[in-house]
Formats: structure tokens, sequence, C-alpha cells
């Protein structure tokens, strides 16, 4: 009988070409006109941001524009969702902030690989 749950050995069929060198990986992917996106999170749990100043950014060079959680709510993009659902020990979304407006928590920049 083998082991199961956390611990066990599982096998998978794409670690060959990984350990090998032979893996391809998003990053390795370079397209003409390829811009990044960068999301800043603010270091202050639960913090309610009154203002973000984003001139400097946007002079620095390769940016292509910084999109603050203003916009999100303007172009009506509603939340950026997480990669997986966190819920208390109560079955609450941990997320669950209904006091804030839709990306609120959010700031973003893209920038343009030089």
């Amino acid at each position: 009988m083998g082991v199961e749950g956390i611990g066990a050995s599982v096998v998978r069929k794409e670690d060959r070409r990984f350990i090998t060198g032979k893996g391809r990986y998003v990053d390795d992917i370079k397209l003409q006109g390829m811009t990044h996106a960068h999301f800043i999170r603010s270091p202050h749990a639960h913090a309610k941001l009154k203002s973000i100043d984003s001139s400097a950014a946007m002079k620095m060079p390769g940016v292509v524009a910084v999109l603050t959680g203003q916009e999100i709510v303007d172009d009506k993009v509603g939340n950026l969702i997480c990669g997986w659902a966190i819920h208390s020990k109560d079955g609450t979304p941990m997320n669950d902030r209904r006091d804030q407006e839709p990306g609120a928590r959010c700031g973003r920049s893209r920038g343009r690989q030089l």
C-alpha cells in the first residue's frame, strides 16, 4: 500500500523536461511590443488608501500606463480575483470587504520592455 496525501510521491509527466533543461516557462516568451504588468500591494493590511500619486511612475522610461483601483472602478472591471479562495474559520471569505469599491485595494502599473 502506497503513501497518500501530504508527503506522498506524485508522478508528473512534465518533470522530465524541466529537470533536463527542456522546459519552457512563460518568462521565456518574448513577443514584439510585449508589455508587462506589475502589481503593487499596500504593506498595510486593510488600509484605506486616500490617494495614489502615480506621476513619478509615469515619467519612468518604458512605462505605458499606471492603473489604480479607480480605473478599475471607472471601467467597471469588477474585483481582481484571487487564484484561490481563502476562508476564515467561520467559512466567510477572508477578502470579503464590502465596505470598499471594487478594485480599490489594487494598484497596477504597466511597462514596456526596453
